[in-house]
């Protein structure tokens, strides 16, 4: 009798604890965002228990959106429930915004006009006119609806013309939407014209012309909770053909390339929240989960490719939260072709990004960056200058087939109003890029203002710097985002 007694007192008490039902979800706070957008993002529905990890997913899910602010959860008392209520922020998502970098000799400037709501459905549509000293004038246009339907698939559009080419892609895809989902699969295509410089000494040393079509297929698999396993399989293909500008010798051979390759991703998902970092206030979803991949390609004549070869890379990235507020996060990657003994397309990049809130409202940032090229099958360079890590220092006036890169940042906010974060910049990069002997690294300082508009499209940061390179000469970047 008192087992029996037992055993009905701790099946009561896991009745009494089980969560309750949603009997209805309501949203809150949105003004031009349409209900069914925000609610397609939401992973419990009407009916089922309330569960706190997929209730915290939704949140993540929704503050990735640009044209949403805060996002919060809770709960209302309803005949055989709960009612679940998602209360929003509904951001300003248009904005034109003016681009503007480098010397009064070598001005690039240009405008930025988005939509990042289009409708109220979530589409973005994005329009770019811009002016370059070297390439010229350039039009581009983007649209992409993450959700077509109510599905979890999703559509993507590009057109860009400049005076020295064009470029048109389209993808389709299903992205994973949520750690349960189990497949993501997609597809790609392009076509492209443009034109490359190699450059020794801000010299233009080669100049030749690429036309390339292709695209890609892909399937990935999802397995395990804490711990992700994703195999994966792409199908690449491509044809790439190239001529030497007039007055130049050197163009690369032509490609033709149908590449299958698999890979397996190996990832434990975490998430901190934090403010001040890379933002100026808005809440962040840092993944701070580290994850590793390995890719492994096959290229055979016999599949209409030019030549034979294996490829082969690696990439570890491990990201760690050091106590509250402080971040490190890294990339350690490297990629190489394989055939007969002998080695082709030897590319390795190890990065190193640190972020440290200092008080409520301040950071410290830190990048270190080291990239290095070895027998590439297309001759190319890493350059160095304002548009490549080195604020100070004029574009393409360095390059080779190895770069060190050093940025530090001390981010201070000066003000913060509901519309508007005023804040500052005070750095110092340093960098160096080089094909033979070790040069002297090249080093800038300077200031600069962020302006972050935390009503438009989740804090956006309009970023002015002027940097003077030592022994150098002064130069202005104008731009959306933060340097790094």
């Amino acid at each position: 009798m008192r087992l029996a007694l037992l055993c009905w007192l701790s099946l009561c008490s896991i009745c009494l604890a089980a969560p309750p039902l949603i009997t209805a979800i309501r949203v809150e706070g949105h003004t031009r965002t349409q209900p069914e957008t925000i609610l397609r993002e939401v992973l419990v529905g009407v009916g089922q228990p309330v569960d706190s990890t997929l209730v915290a997913e939704s949140g993540r899910n929704l503050r990735r959106l640009a044209f949403l602010g805060q996002v919060r959860f809770h709960t209302r008392p309803s005949p055989g429930g709960v009612e679940l209520v998602v209360e929003v922020e509904d951001l300003h998502a248009r904005v034109l915004s003016p681009l503007l970098a480098g010397h009064p000799d070598e001005l690039s400037y240009g405008l930025v006009a988005l939509d990042y709501n289009l409708g109220g459905r979530g589409h973005l549509a994005q329009l770019s006119l811009h002016h370059r000293p070297i390439e010229g004038d350039e039009i581009s246009l983007y649209f992409e609806n993450p959700r077509l339907g109510s599905s979890s698939r999703a559509l993507g559009a590009e057109a860009r013309w400049s005076a020295e080419g064009h470029d048109l892609a389209a993808s389709f895809s299903q992205p994973f939407r949520a750690l349960g989902q189990p497949w993501s699969y997609g597809a790609s295509a392009f076509d492209t014209e443009q034109v490359h410089r190699l450059y020794q000494a801000s010299a233009v040393q080669g100049r030749y012309r690429e036309l390339a079509q292709g695209g890609a297929l892909w399937l990935t698999r999802s397995l395990g909770r804490a711990t992700k396993l994703r195999p994966g399989f792409r199908l690449s293909f491509s044809d790439r053909r190239y001529t030497a500008s007039p007055g130049y010798d050197y163009a690369p051979a032509d490609q033709r390339r149908v590449l299958p390759s698999l890979s397996l991703t190996l990832w434990r998902p975490r998430y901190a929240q934090d403010h001040f970092l890379r933002q100026l206030g808005r809440t962040e979803d840092l993944q701070v989960g580290s994850w590793l991949t390995l890719r492994a390609g096959l290229s055979r004549r016999g599949l209409g490719n030019d030549r034979n070869f294996t490829s082969l890379s690696l990439q570890l990235s491990p990201r760690t939260a050091l106590g509250r507020g402080t971040y490190l996060f890294a990339t350690l990657w490297g990629g190489v072709q394989l055939h007969g003994g002998q080695y082709r397309e030897l590319s390795l990049l190890a990065e190193f990004l640190g972020y440290r809130r200092l008080g409520a409202s301040h950071s410290l940032a830190l990048r270190l960056q080291a990239e290095t090229l070895s027998r590439p099958e297309v001759q190319r360079q890493f350059l160095l200058g304002a548009d490549n890590g080195l604020r100070g220092v004029l574009p393409r006036l360095y390059g080779g087939q190895r770069r060190l890169l050093g940025n530090i940042e001390f981010r201070p906010t000066f003000c913060r109003r509901p519309w508007w974060v005023l804040a500052g910049a005070f750095f110092a990069d340093a960098g160096m890029a080089w094909n033979g002997p070790l040069p002297r690294p090249k080093a800038a300082a300077g200031v600069g203002l962020r302006l972050g508009l935390p009503r438009l499209y989740n804090s956006p940061v309009l970023r002015t710097d002027l940097a003077r390179g030592f022994g150098g000469s002064w130069l202005l970047s104008l731009g959306l985002g933060q340097y790094f």
